[in-house]
Order: C-alpha cells, then sequence, then structure tokens
C-alpha cells in the first residue's frame, strides 16, 4: 500500500524524515508562547504553497521529491477567535512578501469567533466577522466537524486552537475529545495534513496526554536557557509520530535547534544526536 508523503517544507527536518509526514496525519504542534508551533504551520503551509505553485522553485525549497511527494492544492485555517483580518495581517507580519503572497492568494479561512464568544462577555461590535456566514446560532464543534467535511480534503489545515477550545467553559471537552477521535480516523480518506495548535501547560496535563495519545504525530517546541551564557534558544523534539518517529530515531536525533527568520519562516539549524 502506496502512502503518500506531504513535506512540511522545513528541509532539515523533511531530509531526516525522509521527505514528509505521512498525509492523513493529524499532528498536534504542542508548544510554549514563543517558542515556533505557530510559525511552524504558517511555514509549513506558505512554503508547500510555494513549491507547488512555482515548480522551478521546488527543490530550493523542498530536501527531496520523488513518486510519492504530494503537495496539496489547498490551505484551510480554521479560527476560533481570530478575524480572517487578523490572521492574514500576522502572514504578512511573520514572513516576507515573496513568499507570503502564496498562501494569502489560496487561504482559505473560517472564522468561528461569533460562536466562540456568544455566550461571553465580550460585545458584539468587537467580533465583526470577515465571513460572509453566520455561525452565531450553531455549536463550534460541530460547525468544525461540518467544515472539515466540506474541505478536508487535498489541505494543509491549521485549527487554531485547541487551547481556545479547551479552555472556554461552554464547550464540552469530552465533546472535543471525541471529535478528535474521528478526526483522526476520517483524515486517513484525505490527501491532506491537519495541525492543531495547543499552548503547552495551559489545559490540565490528563487532557494534554490524552490528546497527544489520541493524534497521529507530536511535535512540541521549547525555550531552553544555556548555562553559560544569557542567550536563549528554541528547540523542537518529536516524542511520538506514527510513520516518522522511526526516521528520527534511525538517525539518533534527540531534538532540532531551531529559529524564525522573517525570510525564511520557521528553521532547522542544528540537528542534536545520540553520541
Amino acid at each position: 500500500m502506496e502512502i503518500l508523503k506531504i513535506p512540511t517544507a522545513v528541509p532539515a527536518f523533511d531530509s531526516i524524515i525522509k521527505g514528509g509526514m505521512p498525509s492523513g496525519s493529524v499532528v498536534l504542534l504542542l508548544g510554549e508562547p514563543g517558542s515556533g508551533h505557530y510559525e511552524f504551520a504558517i511555514t509549513s503551509a506558505t512554503k508547500t504553497s510555494l513549491a507547488r505553485e512555482a515548480p522551478d522553485r521546488r527543490k530550493l525549497i523542498l530536501s527531496e521529491i520523488d513518486e510519492s511527494t504530494y503537495l496539496p492544492n489547498n490551505v484551510l485555517y480554521i479560527s476560533t477567535t481570530k478575524s480572517e483580518r487578523e490572521i492574514r495581517r500576522n502572514i504578512t507580519l511573520s514572513i516576507d512578501e515573496d513568499m507570503q503572497n502564496y498562501i494569502l492568494k489560496n487561504l482559505k479561512v473560517k472564522d468561528l469567533s461569533k460562536i466562540y464568544f456568544k455566550k461571553t462577555v465580550v460585545p458584539s461590535n468587537w467580533i465583526k466577522s470577515a465571513s460572509i456566514f453566520d455561525y452565531s446560532e450553531k455549536d463550534i464543534i460541530e460547525e468544525i466537524i461540518n467544515i472539515l467535511g466540506s474541505n478536508g480534503e487535498d489541505s494543509i489545515i491549521i485549527i487554531d486552537s485547541l487551547t481556545d477550545l479547551l479552555t472556554n467553559i461552554n464547550i464540552n471537552v469530552q465533546t472535543l475529545i471525541d471529535m478528535l477521535k474521528g478526526l483522526v480516523r476520517v483524515s486517513k480518506n484525505w490527501k491532506s495534513i491537519i495541525y492543531l495548535i495547543l499552548t503547552e501547560g495551559i489545559v490540565d496535563q490528563r487532557i494534554e496526554r490524552e490528546i497527544m495519545d489520541i493524534v497521529d504525530g507530536v511535535l512540541i517546541f521549547r525555550w531552553y536557557s544555556s548555562e553559560k551564557s544569557s542567550s536563549r534558544y528554541t528547540y523542537m523534539f518529536v516524542p511520538k509520530f506514527i510513520g516518522v518517529l522511526p526516521h528520527i530515531e534511525e538517525e539518533r536525533v534527540i531534538k532540532f535547534k531551531t529559529r524564525i527568520e522573517y525570510s525564511n519562516g520557521f528553521i532547522v539549524t542544528y540537528t542534536e544526536k545520540i553520541r
């Protein structure tokens, strides 16, 4: 059975994992604030879009390309609290114009903030959704299911964020957990990658671990300080990933030192291995 691979478009990482992640993977991006989990998702969506639309630049962007490589045609961004304008603004501030154009022109945003804030103290005039749809009378988990059912195929999907959903007292956590279990099952029928953004340490550790157990892959992003200097570094490591972790362990990789650049987005600068 041949399984397609979708590149993360972070070359130093893709080279270790033999070209990319298995299509249909649901990936938890779990990170401390500012440690790069959001930027990883944006870089992946942006550079994959660039590689798809500019074939002459693929070899510069992707570490390796073969018959199993697949580049999804769409980028779907499901936002729980941010407006489409804010999302596009954040992308503009995160990466340079050359790259951002490739994601912005094909980006499909589903803004669910009207549902999210409907039972909170936030006044309605603060939430002016750019969406042509009125979601305000719907259930947010059901609406995410509907959106994924209609748009899940052939996409890089970013769900921003699980943190919002898990900390909203109006959302049933078990309902969200059940949705994730179903998503992991149905996603295997799609030529897609689904990124779930979650800030580490915000929710109960038991829930965090349960989600880690459900998903196909987990990438953890953390800050580290040097004892010899005042410098701080960000690292990514992979505690679990079906179809990916064996390659990482074969290469004896412990963690990936990372950096965020305006011109290149999220990059791996150094691979720390077992000696």
